[in-house]
């Protein structure tokens, strides 16, 4: 592994001058303490102008910094004085790095009785690894035949990492931070070849997060930490060669989508998706249906079941949910990406779509399968819905006006005089006098466009 080079430069062109310059101080006054650097982590304390000294990190890759972090409250422009420090440090003072992979190839070489006398000192010293140190104590040697016994163990020991009775936010900040170390020593466990311990670390920390939920002020944090928690399962998950137990993960956490505040539903769904592309998802769809008049996020329920139906090739069933439960964008795309065109410009004439459901049509693959996509839904949508087709003629004239290409501006003069005629039809035709005399105040300096619609109102 190559670690990169850093330069002071490097490190002033992330923060502002006053940054540079404090940190400097910060790091000559010996403010940084216990520097450690993990694979690609750099860790360190350091001691700011409160009692306790916040946490600093850095995310080095082989051609410099990925991204940094600081428990202080510092949202300016830039990197912090403190996270200043800490670069400074693995620059200009190296030696006083602890390095985790020569500690553990030394450690390696140690009696047991050592390595438990090692524990005990650190215990001492920081009891609130206790919990965390209990739950790897607690972990059986050879993976269970299920993973529920496993994800049990942790649930159990991240709930004592919570406490009892209500958290205070600084007590949540806390707990969070003990919960992130759980997050990195899963996606250690990954890099090693144990996803399935990974996968139940994750699972239980996403589970207690979210029954614990109701135990703090309910503010951004802790959704937050679900969110990432679903995203590194995710990845775990997928990088993974070897078959895992996915479909047993995805039941517990479907359940426990239906008793989660609303909040985390969408990560945990979007989770279920993902895992699931590959899984015989019948049980749980048949688990959805069950819930689904009593869900109170119905509609993200119906889109996880559409997702699983897609995932499983299960066209009639996709198609005959998205109509039952009037999903009818996603009916209409279905029905054209499986090239049933005549259901799906049926479909459109009988169902109504919003303005930004047909432009999302006009901007997919469609478009460019069907010739002359873009005319023909111009044209049902006239004949149907023209209060949809007015602003979506908006849209299509804006967007071809940007391009300032004269056939671009040809266009502009034939949706210009379509629109006029849809007007026309509405009887609107005070509104189409007030938005073309707004256009051409709007593009009154491109001369080319407003020759080539000249004559379209000869009255403006």
């Amino acid at each position: 592994m190559q670690l990169p080079e850093l330069t002071p430069h490097q490190i002033r062109s992330r923060c502002t001058e006053q940054s540079f310059e404090r940190g400097l101080e910060y790091f000559h006054a010996g403010a940084i303490g216990n520097p450690v650097l993990q694979d690609w982590t750099l860790l360190a304390t350091c001691q700011g102008s409160l009692p306790r000294p916040y946490r600093t990190s850095a995310e080095l890759m082989p051609t410099g910094i990925a991204a940094t972090r600081c428990s202080c409250p510092y949202d300016a422009e830039g990197d912090c004085k403190h996270i200043v420090a800490l670069l400074l440090t693995y620059i200009e003072a190296p030696e006083t790095i602890y390095r985790i992979g020569d500690l553990l190839a030394t450690l390696a070489l140690k009696p047991k009785s050592s390595l438990l006398q090692i524990l005990s000192e650190l215990l001492k010293r920081n009891p609130e690894l206790a919990p965390i140190l209990q739950v790897d104590a607690d972990v059986p040697d050879t993976p269970p035949p299920g993973q529920l016994p496993l994800v049990e163990v942790y649930k159990e020991r991240i709930d004592q990492i919570f406490g009892s009775g209500f958290l205070e936010q600084h007590q949540l900040r806390d707990v969070l931070i003990q919960l992130e170390k759980l997050v990195q020593h899963a996606e250690s466990l990954a890099q090693v070849g144990e996803s399935e311990f990974a996968l139940a670390i994750l699972h239980a920390l996403i589970h207690q997060s979210i029954v614990r939920y109701a135990d703090t002020l309910q503010w951004g944090e802790v959704p937050q930490f679900v969110n990432k928690c679903t995203k590194t399962f995710v990845q775990i998950a997928t990088n993974e060669q070897e078959p895992l137990a996915l479909l047993e993960h995805c039941r517990l956490l479907l359940q426990l989508s239906f008793e989660a505040e609303q909040v985390f539903t969408p990560f945990l769904t979007h989770l279920i998706e993902q895992l699931c592309s590959t899984q015989d998802t019948t049980d749980l769809q048949l688990t959805i249906a069950q819930h689904l008049d009593a869900c109170l996020n119905r509609q993200t329920y119906v889109r996880l079941s559409l997702a699983l139906y897609q995932h499983a090739g299960k066209t009639d069933a996709y198609l005959r949910l998205a109509r039952s439960e009037r999903e009818y964008y996603l009916l209409v795309h279905a029905l054209f990406t499986c090239q049933r065109d005549d259901a799906a410009w049926k479909t459109l004439q009988e169902c109504s779509l919003s303005v930004d459901e047909h432009w999302d049509l006009l901007k997919s693959p469609i478009a460019k399968r069907i010739p002359n996509f873009t005319d023909k839904l111009l044209t049902c949508l006239s004949h149907h819905d023209p209060n949809t087709a007015v602003p979506l003629y908006h849209k299509l004239i804006e967007q071809n006006v940007l391009s300032r290409k004269r056939e671009n501006y040809e266009k502009v003069h034939e949706y210009l005089t379509a629109l006029k005629t849809l007007y026309q039809r509405c009887h609107q035709e005070n509104q189409w006098d007030t938005y073309l005399l707004s256009f051409y105040k709007q593009h009154a300096r491109k001369r080319l466009l407003l020759q080539i619609i000249d004559g379209l109102n000869p009255t403006v």
